[in-house]
């Protein structure tokens, strides 16, 4: 019966899509019979007033201009409706656009020589009528008028067309479904028949099913017996559990059940508890204020459950730390017919809880104040090295004597290692609160390594130790950041010249395992014959503080966090690193994994290698700085590289100064007593004529913070003490760049 249906409505709808189609070409066709009687229209009434016109000017008489006028009032009421008619069809639209304003300029014509002929007479109108820009305004008329009368000539032949074709297929289609309907009629006869022989043999199957059900019901007594059975266990098991208070209760939250944890957690017998309201036995004076109950019953019976951790009462007053579960019971029309509640006390848990989360808040705090201690302890180790390092690079310009040199060598070597121990103490701690940026970019191992052998060369030859390399062939290309991972190479070459004999040998090898990934993995193993380690020290040895003991008492152990920092910045590029060693006295030997590029991929480092040096031009240039050493330094390491350089002391002396000499530069510090570099910087940035001013911040802070603060005071960049001279030159060759020529 549902094909039945099913096929008689489709006939239908079919039916009903043909009639729609033929009454929607019949309505196509008819618009565009309207369309053509306004053009019609249109052109009659042009006509007509060009007649009126034409008797006027031929015999003056003012009767002539009845029809005209009569005919003007009309004109642009037929222009508004024929563009009415064609704006839905964009070629009709635009040459109905068209005809607009050739009528308005032929309505124009004839109002403008009835104006001659009634002011200058006969002879001057047939003069102007003689230059034929009424005849040549009525023909671009005719031919736009004829034009859209066209193509609306043609659509009412399709359309015509269309809706016999659909005419016709509305006659088949009626013919169709009444063939289909006689067919229905014959398959439901037939199906009717079929039902009833059908409705015999379910009659027979209902008295089988009915002697099949009743012996089923016998078993579901058995089995309701049962439960009973099996349900008061359960009352009796619930009645004895002692850690739990678990009840029921009706939809107005009045407890109907009872057990034994009742007593023992909220210290109510089972008359005092059956038949009372629990939200006013149970919830706290504060709760039933904010009305805690009264959402939490609710969240119940929406939801199906509402948790009640939270601060409880017991009977007397005493409140304890409940945790627990409402839950909502509803019958088989699922409208709530009560509630059931499980909760037990965790008031000693819920105070280690708040002592753990107190002494959180004091580790997170004495975490801050390491922080803190870390950056001014940078700081203020910054702020002497800066000169001294400066001075040395200034003595590195300047021609001295072989000892002076080995002199000057061991303070650089120094001072480095000076600057490197505290920027790995910073590193460690920004690594440890994920504040630690990588600068990522397709690079070539080979570069890095090479900057890694340059950075640890100084340690590696003071101690006459030798370095073998060997690098695969091809590029090896990863994404990373090519100065951490310079710091990692280097941090493992600086580890094993450390952990080793002068006279040493210590290998660097460069490879590509295809073997751990589809994509492949880049290998540097840096291997040395040192003190070695004890297998039980392979993990422990990348934590802080973490130093391998050394039977040969070389008193260079360091501070023990070079390898945490290796180990952390090359998890941070998705890679690993591993120690390995066959015993004490047997060296060491680490593997750093790095995931390679993708294959398509194109070193970053190429672009910039095929780039020229740019000789940086002088430039003039002002430091300001309160310590005096770093001053004098600074200014004469900047004069011996070619630039006319000013100090001040403080931020108003730098004021002063700039009122009497333009600087391009200008290299500030940040903790100044008085104008701090801060304010300094804003008070240039309001300054119209030192806006453009290039500033750059020197200070002995370096965190991302630091830096975020130095730039929204106005700052261009900002660099770390000690400022090193290769910096200092890239940025003059930079600002050489943006700005070639002196201002």
């Amino acid at each position: 019966m549902a094909a039945v249906v099913v096929l008689l409505v489709l006939n239908g709808l079919v039916a009903f899509n043909q009639i729609r189609r033929l009454r929607l070409h019949t309505n196509r066709v008819e618009q565009s019979h309207v369309l053509r009687q306004k053009l019609d229209s249109i052109e009659s009434a042009v006509i007509t007033a060009e007649a009126g016109q034409r008797g006027f000017l031929i015999t003056g008489q003012e009767s002539y201009l009845d029809q005209y006028q009569e005919t003007v009032k009309t004109v642009d009421s037929l222009v508004s409706q024929l563009l009415a008619l064609t704006e839905a069809d964009p070629a009709k639209a635009d040459i109905a656009i068209a005809i607009q304003p050739l009528i308005r300029m032929k309505m124009e014509e004839l109002a403008s020589t009835i104006i001659v002929r009634r002011n200058a007479g006969f002879e001057e109108v047939r003069r102007l009528v003689a230059k034929n820009i009424g005849k040549r305004t009525m023909d671009s008329i005719s031919k736009q008028v004829d034009q859209l009368r066209q193509i609306e000539n043609r659509l009412i032949s399709d359309r015509e067309a269309t809706a016999a074709t659909t005419y016709g297929s509305v006659l088949l289609t009626s013919l169709m479904s009444t063939i289909v309907s006689l067919i229905l009629v014959v398959a439901v006869l037939y199906l009717v028949q079929r039902n009833r022989q059908r409705a015999e043999q379910a009659e027979a199957t209902i008295r089988r099913e009915h002697e099949q059900l009743q012996a089923s019901l016998d078993r579901n007594t058995i089995l309701e017996l049962e439960n009973q059975r099996m349900g008061q266990y359960v009352r009796t098991i619930v009645e004895q559990v002692q850690d739990y208070a678990i009840f029921g209760m009706d939809d107005q939250c009045r407890a109907i059940t009872w057990n034994e944890g009742v007593r023992q957690v909220l210290g109510f017998d089972e008359s005092e508890f059956v038949g009372k309201d629990v939200r006013q036995l149970i919830f706290t004076p504060e709760a039933s204020e904010l009305g805690i109950p009264t959402v939490e019953f609710a969240t119940a019976a929406q939801e199906g459950r509402a948790s009640d951790d939270r601060w409880m009462m017991r009977k007397g007053g005493t409140r304890f730390w409940a945790s627990g579960i409402t839950s909502a019971v509803k019958d088989a029309d699922g409208n709530v017919i009560g509630f059931s509640k499980v909760m037990r006390d965790l008031t000693e848990r819920k105070r280690d809880e708040d002592e753990m989360a107190e002494l959180a808040t004091k580790l997170s705090e004495m975490n801050r104040r390491k922080n803190e201690f870390l950056a001014t302890l940078a700081h203020e180790l910054r702020n002497p090295l800066a000169p001294i390092k400066n001075a040395v690079q200034l003595m590195s310009m300047s021609e001295s004597r072989p000892e002076n040199m080995e002199l000057h060598d061991t303070i650089a070597r120094q001072v480095e290692q000076m600057i490197r121990l505290i920027d790995d103490l910073l590193d460690v701690s920004r690594i440890g609160h994920g504040k630690l940026t990588l600068h990522k970019d397709t690079i070539n191992l080979r570069a890095v390594i090479a900057s890694a052998i340059e950075a640890s060369s100084t340690f590696i030859t003071e101690k006459d130790q030798r370095l073998e390399t060997t690098l695969c062939d091809s590029e090896v290309l990863v994404y990373a950041d090519p100065a951490r991972l310079t710091q990692v190479v280097s941090n493992l070459l600086n580890n094993s010249s450390r952990y080793s004999d002068s006279n040493a040998n210590i290998s660097l090898t460069l490879s590509i395992d295809c073997s751990q990934s589809s994509e492949g993995v880049a290998c540097i193993v840096v291997e040395d014959d040192g003190v070695g380690l004890s297998s039980d020290r392979l993990e422990d040895i990348f934590h802080m503080f973490s130093q391998v003991p050394d039977s040969q008492g070389r008193g260079d152990a360091g501070l023990g966090i070079g390898l945490t920092l290796v180990k952390a910045l090359v998890e941070l590029h998705g890679g690993t690193v591993a120690a390995h060693s066959d015993g004490v006295g047997r060296g060491s030997r680490f593997t750093v994994s790095i995931p390679l590029a993708p294959k398509n991929a194109v070193a970053a480092s190429a672009e910039a290698a095929s780039r020229s040096p740019v000789d940086a031009r002088p430039f003039r240039v002002l430091v300001v700085e309160d310590m005096r050493a770093l001053r004098m330094v600074m200014s004469r390491l900047l004069e011996r590289m070619g630039h006319e350089v000013r100090v001040s002391e403080d931020g108003l002396s730098a004021l002063e100064t700039l009122t009497e000499f333009d600087a391009e530069v200008i290299f500030s510090d940040i903790a100044m007593p008085g104008m701090t570099g801060n304010d300094l910087a804003r008070k240039l940035r309001e300054h119209p004529d030192w806006k453009g001013t290039y500033l750059v911040a020197m200070s002995g802070y370096g965190q991302l913070s630091d830096q975020a603060q130095s730039r929204e005071s106005g700052f261009d960049e900002h660099m770390v003490k000690p400022v090193d001279i290769v910096k200092l030159r890239e940025l003059f060759e930079k600002l050489t760049q943006a700005f070639p020529s002196t201002s």
